[in-house]
């Protein structure tokens, strides 16, 4: 089984993104930011209809404003929250903070975000479609895909919701095809993978 994330959504590209992933029947989770919803609304819906799992990565992603306390940690999660469900319906729980969980998720952010009912993900594949924005991160993917299956391990892939991934994401879709994976969505019932120790 793998699993397939990208942050930062939503944008001008995801709908190529999601017509990509229904080509190779992959479903995945999109980690959005709240001003990125709702410049893009019809994006958030059809993630929705389209049966994959939407999910929060805050409002500013700015370590200073996001990291400020537990209570803006907290609080820029539910915007997100609200703002799917307002656009969509749906109930999502789940939540990526910026840069992942470490170093910034303090023990009492962590128990604060478990308090609100929040389950925070973060990964153990990173694509680096961040920093090399070009087909290189497809590489990324393959090597550490490879290794984690030496280990018996799903992978949870980082991507992000932007041009160079939606480009690329084919070659990566078709490498885990190949290889035999399956896609599924991030969900309650798994148990999370966390930088931060809480």
């Amino acid at each position: 089984m793998a699993y397939l994330t990208f942050d930062d959504g939503a944008s001008p590209y995801t709908n190529q993104i999601l017509d990509d992933l229904d080509e190779y029947d992959a479903k995945a989770t999109f980690f959005m930011l709240e001003p990125n919803m709702r410049k893009h609304p019809d994006a958030v819906k059809r993630i929705v209809k389209d049966g994959h799992m939407p999910a929060m990565h805050g409002v500013t992603h700015q370590v200073k404003k996001y990291y400020a306390s537990q209570t803006s940690v907290v609080n820029e999660m539910v915007a997100g929250q609200q703002r799917i469900k307002t656009l969509t319906g749906a109930d999502t729980s789940l939540i990526r903070t910026p840069y992942g969980s470490a170093p910034y998720m303090k023990k009492e952010y962590m128990r604060a975000v478990k308090n609100a009912g929040f389950t925070l993900w973060d990964w153990n594949v990173d694509s680096l479609d961040w920093k090399y924005r070009d087909a290189r991160f497809v590489n990324t993917v393959k090597q550490e895909v490879t290794a984690l299956e030496k280990k018996n391990v799903s992978p949870v892939i980082l991507m992000h919701d932007r041009k160079e991934t939606m480009k690329y994401l084919p070659e990566v879709l078709k490498f885990l095809k190949d290889r035999g994976y399956q896609f599924k969505t991030l969900d309650d019932t798994l148990k999370p993978i966390q930088f931060s120790k809480s």
